[in-house]
Parts: C-alpha cells; sequence; structure tokens
C-alpha cells in the first residue's frame, strides 16, 4: 500500500471511530482531493463496518424518537459516503458509536452543576429507585397471587418466591393466556402511540396529566405481566442446573452482541431514570433505519424487536445470573440478611463509579494513545464492557432491595399478604406519581435531552430536569412579582 493510501486509511479510521471530531482532526493536514482513490484503496474491518452497500443509501433515515440508551441510542447512526469503482452510496456504521453533533449545555454556574452533578445518582440511586423495586415486587407478588388462584395453589408469601425450584407447577394455559393478552394490548400501544400522543397534546394541563399517569400506571403493569409469565415460564420448563442456567444467559449475552451490538438494553434502574412527559412516556424509541416506510410498519417491527426478541433475551439474562447469586450468596434462610447486605454492597460498589466516571471514560479515548487504538478498532467493546458491569450492579442492587420488602414488609401480618402488596403497589406509584417520575418504573421510553451532559452512556438528568423546571417556574413568579409592583 503506497503512503497516500495509507494516508487515507489513517483518516477513515479516525473518522469512523468514536473519537470526538475535534481529536480526530488534530494535527491532520490530510486534503482528500490529492488522492483520487482515497476510498477503492482502504481496507475496513468486517468487524466495526458494514460491508453491504446500501441501494438508494442516501434515503434512509433515522426515526425522530430514539431509544432511551445514551450514545447508543441517538448517535449510533453514522453515515459514510463510499465510491467503489462506480458504486456510490451511504454505507451505515451502526457498531461505532461517534457524537452526531455536540450538545449544547445549558450555562449554569461552576458550583450549581457540581451540586447537581454529585447529587443526581444519589438521589435517584437511594431515594427514588427503592420506591420503584417497591412498586416491581409489590406488583410482581400481586401477579403471582393471581396464578396461584388460577391454579388453586395457596396464597402465602412463599409462593412469589419463584426463584426457588419447589414453586408450585402452574398449567401452560394459565401463563401462555395472560402473556399473549400483554402482548397484544402493548401492539396496540405501539400502533397508536401516535393517536395517543396527539390525543393527549390537546387536553387541558390537569387532564393531560391524570391520563398520562394511567397510561404509565397500565404499562407498568403490563410490562410485570410479561416478565413474570417469561420467567415462571422458564422456571417452569427448562432444567434448574446452575451451569445450564448460566450458560443459557451467557448465550443471551451473545444474542444481544448480535442482535443489536451493545449490551444497552439490559440496564435498568438506578442507572435509567424518566421524568412524566407525553414527550418521553408515550412514544416508543426506534433504532431502525427506514426508506418511504409507512410508520405502522416501522411500529410492527419496532414491537417485534423489543417487546418479543429483546424482552425474551433479557429475561434469559437475568433469571440465569440472578438464580446464580441466590444459589451461592449465603443461600441459607438464615443468612438472608449477609446476603442482602453483600448485594447492596456490591451493587452500590459498582453503581456509584459507573457513574461519576461515565464522562471520563468517554474522554479516555481522546487522552491515551492506548484508549485511541481500542476506540478506533473495537468501538464497542469497552462500552459493552461498561454495560455488563452495569448490568451486574442491577441485579445485585435490584436483588437487595427485593429481599429487604420480602423479608421486612408485613403490614397487615402474614394472613394479609395481598393486602400488604396491594398497598405497596399503589402506594409507591402514588409517591413516584407526586415526584414526576412514575414513568421510570419503565425507564425513559424514548431519548431524554441531557442539557448539561453530565452522564453521557446513560440518560439521568431527572434532578437536572426537576431543578431546570422549577428555576423557570421561580423565575415567572419573580418577574409578574415586579410588573405587579411597578
Amino acid at each position: 500500500m503506497d503512503e497516500n493510501s495509507l494516508h487515507g486509511l489513517e483518516r477513515v479510521t479516525q473518522r469512523s471511530s468514536s473519537i470526538p471530531p475535534n481529536f480526530s482532526n488534530a494535527g491532520r493536514n490530510y486534503n482528500e482531493d490529492d488522492n483520487e482513490d482515497y476510498h477503492t484503496h482502504v481496507r475496513r474491518r468486517v468487524s466495526t463496518i458494514s460491508q453491504m452497500y446500501l441501494p438508494n443509501g442516501n434515503e434512509y433515515y433515522p426515526q425522530k424518537r430514539l431509544p432511551p440508551t445514551g450514545p447508543e441510542g441517538p448517535q449510533s447512526f453514522l453515515f459514510e459516503t463510499v465510491n467503489d469503482g462506480s458504486i456510490t452510496g451511504i454505507r451505515r456504521q451502526a457498531s461505532i458509536v461517534t457524537p452526531i453533533s455536540p450538545k449544547e449545555e445549558k450555562y449554569l454556574d461552576k458550583r450549581t452543576r457540581q451540586i447537581l452533578f454529585l447529587l443526581e445518582p444519589i438521589l435517584s440511586g437511594v431515594i427514588l429507585f427503592p420506591i420503584i423495586v417497591l412498586f416491581w415486587e409489590a406488583g410482581w407478588n400481586l401477579a403471582i397471587i393471581v396464578l396461584d388462584s388460577l391454579n388453586n395453589s395457596p396464597n402465602d408469601s412463599n409462593s412469589s418466591l419463584i426463584f426457588d425450584e419447589d414453586t408450585p407447577t402452574y398449567t401452560w394455559q394459565s401463563l401462555i393466556c395472560p402473556y399473549f393478552i400483554v402482548q397484544l394490548i402493548l401492539l396496540a400501544y405501539y400502533l397508536c402511540q401516535d393517536l395517543i400522543y396527539d390525543f393527549l397534546k390537546t387536553k387541558k394541563w390537569f387532564l393531560q396529566v391524570i391520563l398520562l399517569k394511567c397510561h404509565i400506571g397500565l404499562l407498568a403493569t403490563l410490562y410485570i405481566i410479561q416478565w413474570v409469565m417469561l420467567w415462571t415460564m422458564w422456571d417452569e420448563y427448562i432444567p434448574h442446573d446452575w451451569y445450564f442456567e448460566l450458560s443459557l444467559s451467557f448465550m443471551a449475552l451473545f444474542a444481544f452482541i448480535v442482535v443489536n451490538g451493545h449490551l444497552s438494553d439490559l440496564v435498568c434502574s438506578p442507572f435509567l431514570f424518566s421524568y412524566d412527559s407525553i414527550e418521553y412516556c408515550i412514544h416508543f424509541g426506534c433504532p431502525l433505519l427506514t426508506r418511504e416506510m409507512k410508520q405502522w410498519k416501522i411500529n410492527l417491527i419496532n414491537f417485534v424487536s423489543y417487546e418479543i426478541i429483546v424482552s425474551n433475551l433479557a429475561v434469559m439474562s437475568w433469571r440465569g445470573f440472578y438464580h446464580c447469586v441466590d444459589d451461592y450468596l449465603y443461600p441459607d434462610a438464615d443468612d438472608a440478611d449477609k446476603s442482602m447486605i453483600v448485594s447492596f454492597l456490591v451493587g452500590y460498589l459498582l453503581y456509584f463509579p459507573l457513574m461519576y466516571f461515565q464522562k471520563y471514560f468517554e474522554d479516555l479515548r481522546a487522552k491515551y494513545e492506548f484508549w485511541t487504538f481500542v476506540s478506533i478498532n473495537y468501538p464497542q467493546f469497552y462500552r459493552n464492557i461498561r454495560h455488563l458491569l452495569a448490568f451486574l450492579s442491577c441485579i445485585f442492587t435490584w436483588r437487595g432491595y427485593w429481599m429487604l420488602y420480602d423479608n421486612y414488609i408485613n403490614i397487615y401480618g402474614g394472613d394479609y399478604y395481598g393486602r400488604n402488596s396491594l398497598l405497596c403497589f399503589f402506594g409507591s406509584f402514588l409517591v413516584l406519581s407526586i415526584l414526576q417520575t412514575a414513568s421510570s418504573i419503565n425507564g425513559p421510553m424514548n431519548s431524554m435531552d441531557d442539557q448539561h451532559n453530565f452522564f453521557p452512556l446513560y440518560p439521568h438528568c431527572y434532578v437536572s430536569l426537576v431543578h431546570s423546571k422549577l428555576s423557570q417556574y421561580f423565575s415567572k413568579e419573580q418577574i409578574q412579582r415586579l410588573i405587579i409592583n411597578q
């Protein structure tokens, strides 16, 4: 390969990496016009760049609403003009993550930014997150109580522990029928999301808020039922050997990488939080690139992708690791408190560094030669490592709170187990609704704008949004008072 081709390879490699534009072009005086064979002599890595030429590629565009997975969603659609002889087109590089355009950070004084940066993970991960887990735990228990009733099984606190091999056997009809009913309702949500959005947009503020909360609550209930049915079906019909379950989880992880290119769909609260607004809670984010495709077809494909493929892979991944921790982390009932404390320690020891050092890890590629090399040649490798650690943090923190609630929340006594769950279910949803973050039960349904860009990998800007809205409200109040006084 001649010297000009080497220069061409270097420049294309940099543009295909996840290095910010102002860094990747620093110190480069290469002129593409000096080399007419610039595109034809470049050798590209099969592992990072698609080799398929797209006919009419310049007419393929991403959707307006993108998945809420940080850079994996809104910044994973990059295009590169290629010229191979007589073939010219646009190439999709879905596995490479580079900011399309830098976000304009809203101006705040340095002290306020530091306070918001420090408080965001603490308030959401330590105060809001336990309420979200309580909602899921109570909803899960209620779903198991209904299953027990359908199968004439005893309704007590032990029947909710579906992680035990001695759980009652459910008929396949009692599992399949609720699952398909939920899937049909979710399909209707996907197909009618634009109608729902337009309908809510026209309503007055109070009615809009009430209807939005009902929408969020129903959707959260559907997802709980979906997960309970899938998890219980796997419990009922596959072996419980730890090596088989763990192998199945690793297979699901690899399937995630093959299908999506990343593991960010496994990450949930306490890393993801949402704000109750029709802008974030109605439309389902869609990662598809489309050309002249009707919206209902896009929504249908998105439904199949997320609610059938991704949901099953997520349950398979969670289940194997969760059961492994149950079996080997102080499995005796007398050591339940030790197991719970260790789960909290491991979960939060992973959570806080992963949250606070997001921006630092993203900037490593621009500071050190080694990380520059890694980001160029293996653009998703180090990011998927962080997704995997975040996933493990989610497992341990969820398990810690789940055990805490199962062991210590017993308001009405053992004979009123269903009443306890019902009170926790509606009580936790009411608290989250008042705090305007009930939608965090499912996570944001599409990408949220983080004006301050504190946490670039995961959308985590609830506290910042609340601070911004309160600042605007009080600013308006002050202006109105000044006008009245004048």
